[in-house]
């Protein structure tokens, strides 16, 4: 037995020494790429507060190669636009007693996509001429002033013509966000073509979207069911989370790694223990060895210690110099500084709220466990 354990610490010690160690987060702390997945490259989402348009954007351009459909960059800004023009109308309608930020989930690119389309992103960065980089802080406190004023009213203005709705306050949205972000394409020339953004997405891209489902981990609801995660950025109240024990929470993400699948990430940034230029991510647990349990997991949620607050495309697993697991993530902020984060083993136990997939990136047991 001896012996046995001798040779395996031996091949043990040779597989962690093969590999390449960059020195590639800011912190110097050095990390080995043991998988990883084809994406588009970091691109920024500047000061806007957009992270779960372009985290999801870089998971459907990597679905996309992995389907054969293509390589593309996909426009980011036009998810933001029409987002905005969904949330006020949500707003509006709820008279002010709804979610209205710049924040939001990974089903709201579906949502966005199924209904207006897409278009590349050459076709619609979202700057206007002279602007370097995104800001949208004056864009959103504008809107939001003016919504707040609009539910204040005694009544509001609108009317159906046509089958179409007529509204000053809905015009004056659309023209605050052409001024902010310029006036999204009516169409687009592809490989000959002239497409409109629906065309595009469902003819040229034609993505599944029916195919790619949320699994979440805790305990609010009984596990292999759906249900809401109740979050501040689910403005469209979205129910259809699947919940798995965290255990399997775990074995998705292995399995769907491992197979060619990436993610998307909705996850908590600790403060302190994640800084924006540090580059990777621990948790406490981590120091002293032990395991984050679904207890643990599900308090934490409870009491306000995690919350969601980004969203970043997880693309490959790593491990550090001591052999420890991490993930690969794509990020949107500090892109020049760390255009790629690596997160623990715990710290996805603990910190990420739940992740979108393909449903063939399951492992078969559970996918059949979630009738899918």
């Amino acid at each position: 037995m001896k012996k046995n354990c001798l040779v395996l610490s031996l091949i043990v010690a040779f597989y962690l020494t093969a590999l390449v160690f960059p020195a590639d987060s800011p912190s110097g702390k050095q990390f080995a790429i043991v998988k990883e997945v084809w994406r588009t490259p970091p691109k920024s989402q500047g000061s806007s507060n957009t992270c779960w348009s372009f985290g999801t954007t870089s998971f459907l351009e990597s679905e996309l190669h992995r389907r054969g459909r293509g390589d593309f960059e996909l426009s980011q800004m036009f998810m933001v636009y029409h987002a905005y023009q969904e949330k006020a109308l949500h707003y509006v309608r709820r008279q002010g007693k709804d979610q209205f930020g710049m924040g939001g989930l990974s089903h709201d690119v579906l949502y966005l996509m199924r209904k207006y389309g897409t278009v590349p992103r050459a076709d619609y960065i979202g700057l206007l001429p002279g602007e370097a980089d995104y800001n949208q802080r004056d864009l959103y406190r504008g809107l939001a002033g003016f919504l707040r004023g609009i539910t204040d009213a005694t009544s509001v203005d609108g009317n159906w013509s046509n089958g179409q709705l007529r509204s000053k306050w809905s015009a004056a949205v659309r023209g605050t966000l052409e001024a902010y972000l310029g006036k999204p394409p009516s169409e687009v020339r592809y490989q000959g073509r002239t497409l409109s953004p629906r065309q595009f997405a469902d003819e040229v891209l034609a993505v599944p979207y029916d195919d790619y489902v949320e699994i979440t981990s805790y305990s609010q609801w009984p596990f292999y069911q759906q249900g809401e995660l109740l979050l501040a950025d689910n403005w469209l109240h979205y129910n259809r989370y699947y919940n798995l024990p965290l255990d399997e929470f775990m074995q998705v993400v292995d399995h769907a790694l491992e197979n060619g699948f990436s993610m998307v990430f909705d996850l908590h940034l600790i403060p302190g223990a994640y800084s924006g230029k540090k580059g990777y991510g621990t948790v406490p647990a981590d120091a002293d060895g032990s395991l984050i349990t679904q207890d643990l997991r599900d308090t934490m949620l409870e009491t306000w210690e995690t919350y969601d607050d980004h969203l970043e495309h997880a693309a490959g697993i790593a491990k550090d110099t001591e052999g420890k697991k991490f993930y690969l993530l794509k990020d949107s902020v500090n892109v020049k500084d760390k255009p790629f984060e690596y997160i623990s083993e715990n710290y996805v136990r603990s910190k990420v709220l739940f992740f979108m997939i393909h449903k063939d990136g399951l492992p078969p047991a559970i996918r059949q466990k979630l009738g899918l």
